[in-house]
């Protein structure tokens, strides 16, 4: 290919380059759902129905980190404060625990310490059902 024509060609190579980066970026982060919830004055509402099967980050405005929100085995709602005790990153839901990125701590879905370096477990917060919403209170949270 001479010059020209790779100087032709060359917005068609950068836009499929583009829209295949774009598409690896939506797929990347296709996995975990993220709801903005309702509310204020330390409470977060989100319709029962909007939680999906595997959770949900849920994160407010001026929330520094998400809630990870999910319906456990017996039909309760776990929110658990997505900050590692570590250093804080975010631990991201992958199967059956969530598994801090940067040094490789690991809690279970109760957010109890399955593998350190992290020692504590994650913030839990209160959770009721009102209506057809589910009501976190972040004001309320425990280790």
């Amino acid at each position: 290919m001479n010059r020209r024509d790779f100087v032709l060609r060359l917005p068609v190579i950068s836009t499929g380059a583009l829209l295949g980066a774009s598409t690896l970026s939506l797929t990347a982060c296709g996995g975990v759902a993220y709801l903005v919830p309702r509310g204020g004055d330390g409470e977060m509402a989100v319709a029962a129905s909007e939680v999906p099967e595997g959770g949900a980050l849920v994160q407010g405005p001026g929330m520094e980190r998400p809630v990870y929100l999910r319906r456990d085995n017996e039909g309760e709602y776990v929110a658990l404060l997505a900050r590692c005790t570590h250093r804080g990153c975010q631990p991201d839901p992958v199967g059956d625990r969530l598994v801090c990125p940067c040094h490789g701590s690991e809690y279970d879905l109760a957010g109890s310490v399955l593998q350190g370096p992290a020692e504590e477990p994650l913030t839990r917060y209160p959770v009721r059902i009102q209506g057809n919403d589910v009501i976190v209170l972040i004001r309320g949270g425990v280790r």
